[in-house]
């Protein structure tokens, strides 16, 4: 097995390096054609695994330090450190070079590769295609990331070597990208075999991801006004429906309790026997593979790591007795809250699942508050352990029991695919196909809800909620309301999970992310007189008593948060690239 290791690595620094070094045969390794002509199983296996560390990204590189999959809801109205987030405020600029973007090119060349190559191999056809199969769900999965940053990019079939023209291409439109990278993780599912282990990749993964990509891939056509949404909505509604189907075995987990079903979804070590999670990426500090997100969450070290879930995320949890947003459902406690823990009180149970509460008689969800108010940004001190911006603390990825002030102990394994998403996903492409019924709302949103003992059922003809027609004006056609409701129950069941910045990108809703980013009611909190005067003076209130969080403290240095359109819905391309490069043109407004 050391053996195939080498072998892997030398042919995968093989791929990434230029033509001198493909043009001959190395002299402390095996060359390419060799080990082609050679690779067994297992070494094909190896190098496929290279692929995993870089596309899969869970809770953030082993032994890193960061909120993993929650740093791109950051730039959204979801989730708010301390400090500015670059993106969310138009601070952001053009890049210069490929480093910490999504213009890198390595695993796409790695990946053209292996297909350009593998085919020598001396095992079956099955065996090979089904690594095969693997590569194009990497290739596919990183051509989805560019493609969700740039739009148009350069597609790439084969090879490229240093001199060849075709290095020196220009963008191919986002149609050809999206049929070429349909097309790839079509084969992919056609050659993939079953996954044997939740953190390997098979049929199923990339059955979610075809899911994901063909979902977002449509309704970003149909909200930006480009040709042909429907047959992406199509193929994604049925790739959800594929997965859903009982030979695939998942379900969602139910866990011991509805109250606490939601949250110990996402604070598990080891996800293989989990009915939901289809893919997930496994951490293990025995093999110096740890990571810090109950640490990071709990302890909240430095300004930008001080996080809190925002207000206006708080408002879309519906109350339980009605099923209404708080602000039409009448009830005392969600009208004119006389606590913080009150306010909380009698919502659709996942909001507890995520956040705790001040109530220390609800041992189910107090967590680390254990009965005191938030800490607000470090300003008060309540006897709370730890800190949060907004005055909504975050539980979700936190795990008491595995809590260490040592760095890189953390055992929870991450999420990457799973069936909740799954429900989501058929649910919003039937609405927007047109074909959506009751029975499927009970099979996906209603299952959802289900789960967590919120017995208030999503039905085809909702209550119009004034807030959700402000927030997504540019829904249409008869199933208008549903579909926004649709939205609602994305951003509750996803929250945390990095995709609502990119759902609101794709629904051209990006001047939403241009309110004012608030926190807590102060004075109907529960705190002390001196207690709010002083987060008064510190961060400042709206005109209706409501924490702002940047607005006084960055007074005169862009307080409120930008999207400025049609610029922010892609990124700038490194300048470097296009002076190399001169048939790339550069995105709108860049």
């Amino acid at each position: 097995m050391k053996k195939i290791t080498i072998l892997g690595s030398c042919l995968f620094a093989l791929a990434l390096t230029g033509c001198d070094y493909l043009d001959r045969e190395p002299l402390d390794s095996i060359g390419k054609e060799q080990y082609f002509s050679s690779a067994n199983a297992a070494a094909l296996e190896q190098y496929c695994n290279y692929f995993y560390p870089s596309l899969i990204g869970g809770h953030g590189g082993a032994n890193g330090y960061s909120h993993g999959m929650m740093d791109r809801d950051f730039m959204s109205d979801d989730l708010l450190k301390a400090e500015r987030n670059t993106t969310a405020f138009g601070l952001h600029t053009k890049p210069s070079g490929t480093s910490g973007t999504n213009w890198d090119w390595s695993n796409i060349r790695a990946c053209n590769d292996f297909l350009d190559n593998y085919d020598q191999s001396p095992e079956s056809p099955a065996t090979k295609n089904q690594y095969a199969g693997q590569i194009l769900f990497f290739k596919t999965m990183d051509y989805f990331n560019k493609l969700n940053a740039y739009g148009d990019v350069p597609w790439y079939e084969h090879v490229v070597n240093p001199g060849e023209d075709e290095l020196y291409k220009a963008r191919d439109s986002r149609t050809v990208v999206a049929d070429n990278m349909l097309r790839d993780i079509n084969q992919a599912i056609d050659w993939m075999p079953k996954s044997t282990h939740v953190t390997k990749i098979g049929k199923e993964a990339a059955l979610a991801l075809k899911a994901r990509f063909c979902l977002f891939e449509g309704t970003w056509r149909r909200y930006h006004n480009i040709e042909g949404d429907t047959k992406f909505l199509q193929e994604a509604y049925n790739a959800a429906t594929e997965l859903m189907k009982s030979e695939y075995g998942y379900s969602l987990y139910k866990g011991e309790d509805p109250e606490t079903a939601y949250h110990s979804l996402f604070v598990e070590d080891d996800y293989n026997g989990n009915s939901e999670v289809i893919l997930s990426r496994a951490y293990d500090p025995a093999k110096a593979l740890g990571n810090n997100i109950t640490r990071t969450i709990y302890l909240s070290e430095g300004a930008s790591n001080i996080i809190g879930f925002s207000k206006s995320l708080i408002d879309s949890y519906l109350c339980a007795t009605t099923g209404l947003p708080t602000s039409m459902c009448g009830c005392p406690e969600h009208t004119h809250p006389a606590n913080l823990a009150e306010e909380l009180s009698n919502r659709d149970p996942r909001l507890l699942q995520v956040t705790p509460t001040p109530d220390a008689t609800d041992a189910k969800h107090s967590y680390y508050l254990n009965g005191k108010l938030p800490n607000i940004g470090g300003n008060i001190s309540t006897g709370a352990p730890s800190k949060t911006s907004t005055g909504y603390p975050v539980v979700k990825y936190y795990d008491a029991t595995e809590y260490s002030e040592i760095h890189n102990q953390g055992t929870l394994d991450a999420p990457v695919f799973r069936l909740g998403e799954i429900l989501l996903i058929r649910a919003e492409a039937a609405a927007e196909l047109g074909t959506i019924t009751q029975s499927e709302l009970d099979l996906t949103v209603n299952a959802l809800r289900e789960r967590v003992g919120f017995n208030q059922k999503l039905t085809m003809t909702p209550v119009v909620d004034p807030q959700l027609e402000a927030d997504y004006p540019n829904v249409t056609g008869a199933n208008a309301t549903l579909i926004r409701e649709i939205r609602r129950e994305r951003r509750i069941e996803l929250v945390g999970e990095g995709f609502r910045y990119d759902d609101i990108r794709r629904w051209a809703c990006g001047k939403l992310l241009e309110k004012t980013h608030l926190g807590i009611h102060l004075e109907r909190a529960g705190y002390t007189a001196d207690q709010v005067a002083t987060l008064k003076d510190d961060l400042g209130v709206n005109e209706d008593g409501f924490l702002t969080i940047y607005s006084k403290r960055y007074a005169g240095m862009n307080p409120e948060p930008v999207f400025e359109e049609p610029k922010h819905y892609l990124y700038a391309i490194p300048t470097n690239e296009i002076a190399l490069n001169p048939s790339l043109t550069q995105n709108p407004g860049w």
